[in-house]
C-alpha cells in the first residue's frame, strides 16, 4: 500500500516539522466533494479530524474511517457514556465488581446560557447536589477525599470548556476570562450543554512523582498501542491534557507501564464497543 498525508487547508505546504523530523505532505484537493491526492482518488481515507465543524469537504467517499457521522458536530459525550454504562454494568456483573470501579458518575446540565446569572446559579446548584451525592458515596466506601468534579463541554475534544471545581460557588466567582473559556468550544462555538463528571485521582506516577495517564490506540476494537501522558505541572486530580504535558512511549518501558494495564485495556475496548452502539443509534435515527 502507498500511504500519503495531506490536508486541503495546507495547500502550498510541502512539509511540516514533526517530533522526529519533517513530515512530507502530498497535494490534496477537493473536486465536487471528492478528495483527490495528486489528482487521484484514494482507496481509503483515515481521518485525523474531530469534525467539530461538519462543513469539512471531500468526505463523500464510502471508504472513510472513522465514519464522518461520528464527528463532534453530531456526537455528545453524554450519549457515549450512556452506551458505555450499559456495557460496563454487564461486564461488572459477570466479573463480580462494582461498575463504579470502571466508570465514574456524571450527569448533563442542559441549555445553560452562562452569560445570564440565573443560568450560572442553576448550574452551581446542580454541581453542589452532585458533589453531595459523591460525598455520601465516598463516606460509605471509607474514602477520605473531597470530591472534585469536571465541568466540560458536552461536545468536542478541544481543551477549551474544561474546569475542575469542588463547589458550585467556584462557578459563581469566575472571572470573565475564565467564564468565556468555559462558554466556548473549538472555533468559538457556543457550549450548549455541560457534562458534569466525577474527577478520578491519577494513581500512576513517575519516579519524580509526576502524574501519568495511559492513552490507548485501538485497531479493529483491540488495544494495540500505548503511550503515556506525563504532566509535571499538574496534581493527581488535574487535567493532564495541557501544554505542559510530556509523552512517553511504551517502547521506553517506563516502570508504571504495567500498572492496571489489563484494566485500562478493558475500559478502552468497552469504549470502542460503545462507539459502535452510538453509530448504530445514529443510523437508526
Amino acid at each position: 500500500y502507498r500511504c500519503t498525508i495531506g490536508n486541503p487547508e495546507l495547500e502550498g505546504f510541502n512539509s511540516l516539522n514533526g517530533i522526529h523530523g519533517p513530515l512530507s505532505l502530498n497535494q490534496v484537493e477537493v473536486v465536487e466533494d471528492v478528495l483527490l491526492v495528486n489528482g487521484q482518488q484514494p482507496d481509503f481515507i483515515l481521518l485525523n479530524n474531530d469534525l467539530t465543524d461538519e462543513g469539512l469537504q471531500g468526505l463523500s467517499s464510502a471508504h472513510i474511517l472513522p465514519n464522518p457521522q461520528m464527528g463532534w458536530h453530531n456526537r455528545k459525550k453524554s450519549m457515549h457514556f450512556e452506551h458505555l454504562r450499559s456495557l460496563v454494568e454487564e461486564v461488572s456483573e459477570i466479573i463480580g465488581i462494582d461498575p463504579w470501579h470502571l466508570l465514574c458518575d456524571s450527569f448533563v446540565s442542559e441549555n445553560k446560557c452562562l452569560e445570564k446569572e440565573t443560568c450560572r446559579v442553576k448550574l452551581a446548584e446542580e454541581v453542589d447536589s452532585f458533589i453531595e451525592l459523591l460525598s455520601k458515596r465516598y463516606e460509605s466506601m471509607g474514602l477520605d477525599r473531597v470530591p472534585v468534579v469536571y465541568v466540560k463541554n458536552n461536545r468536542g475534544t478541544y481543551g477549551l470548556g474544561i474546569m475542575t471545581v469542588t463547589s458550585g460557588d467556584q462557578l459563581l466567582s469566575l472571572s470573565n476570562r475564565k467564564m468565556k473559556k468555559l462558554m466556548y468550544g473549538k472555533g468559538t462555538a457556543d457550549v450548549e450543554d455541560f457534562l458534569i463528571q466525577e474527577g478520578v485521582p491519577t494513581l500512576m506516577k513517575t519516579d519524580e512523582g509526576f502524574p501519568v495517564e495511559p492513552v490507548v490506540y485501538l485497531v479493529d476494537g483491540d488495544a494495540s498501542s500505548w503511550f503515556y501522558r506525563v504532566n509535571p505541572k499538574r496534581d493527581d486530580i488535574g487535567n493532564l491534557n495541557s501544554p505542559s504535558a510530556q509523552f512517553v512511549t511504551s517502547e521506553q518501558e517506563p516502570a508504571y507501564m504495567t500498572h492496571a494495564h489489563n484494566w485500562h485495556a478493558l475500559v478502552a475496548e468497552l469504549s470502542m464497543l460503545a462507539m459502535g452502539l452510538e453509530l448504530e443509534a445514529m443510523k437508526a435515527s
